[in-house]
């Protein structure tokens, strides 16, 4: 059987070279002329890439470490070994020459697709350092993750296109193994699936980055955000000091306060206080003033540059609720400030003649309040 073989490769070659040799450069001609068109497109981008390589790779390619000349490299062997496969399919007019075509061209597109996404997702969530006078873009967390994520669809994209091109559709079969895992995959999205989106859509929004402080009411969370990766973000609580995983989801689905510091007016926030009726506004005003002016002497954590805002918020039942509104120098302080504000008001309320406590104003048959 390998005999036959062998002499039919040989009659083959031999047939195809006689043949040239005997029309001459007007039956080569002739013979490039009858092939299809894929077949003029796949040389075309062939030899487009073979000479062009340096600069498509520089364009495709942010500034790296030492990253481009492998690259270079990589493209010009793919491209080499393509091109010879293909001038070999057709030479020997192959009946497989088509699949070639489509093959090489699907290899080549899908590696320059992968040069450009890497490139895209480098430029808006690399870091970019400067090193030796030259600023160069360094991996992340997110933009590795992202760049993952990027080379998955384009490998399944590219592997259903293979299979198409080759007729191997049946290796999509629940039967066959590709099959069992799409089965498998698909079984539990509901697990992953929601999340794993979500996750892209956070990242790819930009409004939760690493180092925000975020405050999620809902869920009583106040914490800086660390990472967020494939289905969950990770927070540290800035209360307890611990490590917090929430689903991606979650940050889509719910309130999320952002406390950023990167305006003018920086972060302000605030403390609700509830005095009874007898206390007169004025000095309401002067007790929560000083209250403001102690907890800057407590904690440096309070812009004491911009002083504290004093507000009647609301009219209750039992009492009234004042608010005093402070300005932060780092946002991180956040619960510092709290707690210093707190702290100045119970050392204060003596002093200045205020309870904080609610006054009891219910009035009970007996005359005295139940124990």
């Amino acid at each position: 059987m390998n005999e036959t073989n062998s002499i039919t490769s040989t009659n083959v070659v031999g047939n195809v070279v006689d043949s040239i040799k005997d029309s001459g450069i007007s039956g080569l001609l002739d013979y490039f002329t009858t092939l299809d068109s894929v077949h003029y497109i796949t040389f075309v981008i062939n030899l487009l890439i073979f000479i062009f390589g340096r600069q498509i790779i520089n364009n495709l390619s942010v500034e790296t470490v030492g990253a481009n000349q492998s690259r270079l490299r990589l493209l010009r062997l793919i491209n080499t070994i393509l091109f010879l496969t293909y001038l070999l399919a057709v030479a020997f007019q192959l009946q497989l020459a088509t699949n070639f075509s489509h093959t090489g061209l699907l290899m080549l597109l899908t590696y320059l697709g992968s040069q450009f996404a890497h490139s895209l997702i480098l430029k808006k969530y690399g870091r970019q350092r400067e090193i030796e006078g030259t600023s160069l873009f360094i991996e992340s967390h997110t933009s590795h993750s992202l760049h993952l994520l990027a080379l998955l669809l384009l490998g399944v994209v590219a592997g259903l296109i293979f299979l198409n091109i080759w007729n191997l559709e049946n290796w999509l079969q629940t039967t066959s193994f590709l099959g069992a895992i799409a089965v498998l995959v698909f079984t539990t999205k509901d697990y992953w699936l929601k999340d794993f989106i979500s996750g892209i859509m956070v990242i790819s929004n930009g409004n939760i980055e690493r180092g925000d402080v975020v405050r999620i009411p809902s869920e009583n969370i106040l914490a800086i955000v660390l990472e967020t990766r494939g289905t969950l973000t990770i927070l540290r609580d800035l209360i307890r000091n611990h490590n917090i995983t929430v689903p991606n989801s979650l940050l889509l689905n719910v309130q999320v306060e952002i406390l950023d510091t990167e305006s003018r007016k920086g972060v302000s926030d605030y403390v609700d206080f509830n005095i009874g009726y007898e206390t007169p506004s004025e000095a309401a005003t002067e007790y929560l003033t000083e209250v403001w002016k102690k907890a800057c002497k407590l904690t440096s954590t309070i812009n004491s540059d911009r002083e504290g805002i004093i507000k009647l918020v609301h009219n209750g039942d039992h009492a009234v609720t004042w608010r005093l509104l402070y300005n932060l120098k780092a946002v991180h302080g956040i619960t510092e400030a709290r707690n210093s504000i707190n702290l100045a008001a119970f050392e204060l309320q003596q002093q200045k003649g205020i309870q904080l406590a609610t006054p009891l104003t219910h009035t009970f048959p007996t005359g005295n309040p139940p124990v």
